[in-house]
């Protein structure tokens, strides 16, 4: 009687997920998005997926050696930030990009340290270390690039199991689908 019962119950199991059902109505559609003030359509917004941006800095002791960025409303709780600063361009033009935070040895003058930092809606990106930012060479504190990656906490454009080397800036930037083009420049409050 077991063998009939367990013979049965493997049948049910190869079968059952081979039936097909009819396909389902169709979902309602989307919402088209909010009518301007006059009711009007407006002119469409930023995509806030996904954005990549570039800000220029210059770390100044009026600045207090640091620069913000507001990013407003649409930065949400679980969404980050990635953070690369140009470390240099190589022979034929191309930057090259190093992720937050970076460490540079100074030899006898110490060691300079570039960070950021995220608190809900704020990005601030400054110096630090054993090093009296005053005593700088201008090369470490002016015209400084940096490229700021906005990571929503639900990602969705990542396949499942994809394997990204976040600290790769043009990893990240395929991982992403974006270009140079769509790269969008800042400026600090």
């Amino acid at each position: 009687m077991k063998k009939i019962l367990l013979m049965l119950l493997m049948v049910g199991v190869l079968v059952a997920p081979a039936c097909e059902g009819p396909e389902g109505p169709q979902g309602p559609p989307g919402f088209d998005g909010q009518d301007g003030v006059d009711g009007e359509d407006g002119a469409d917004g930023l995509d806030i997926i996904d954005l990549v941006f570039e800000a220029e800095v210059d770390f100044t002791e009026e600045s207090g050696y640091a620069a913000a960025f507001n990013f407003g409303e649409w930065v949400f709780e679980d969404d980050n930030f990635l953070v690369f600063r140009e470390f240099g361009v190589t022979e034929d033009g191309r930057s090259i990009w190093r992720l937050l935070p970076q460490t540079v040895f100074l030899g006898e003058a110490g060691v300079l340290i570039y960070n950021y930092e995220f608190a809900h809606r704020v990005l601030a990106i400054f110096i630090d270390g054993a090093v009296d930012p005053a005593t700088l060479p201008a090369e470490f504190t002016q015209d400084q690039y940096f490229r700021i990656v906005y990571m929503p906490g639900l990602f969705p454009n990542v396949e499942e199991g994809a394997k990204v080397d976040y600290s790769d800036f043009d990893a990240v930037m395929k991982m992403l689908g974006k270009t140079e083009k769509d790269i969008i420049k800042l400026n600090s409050q």
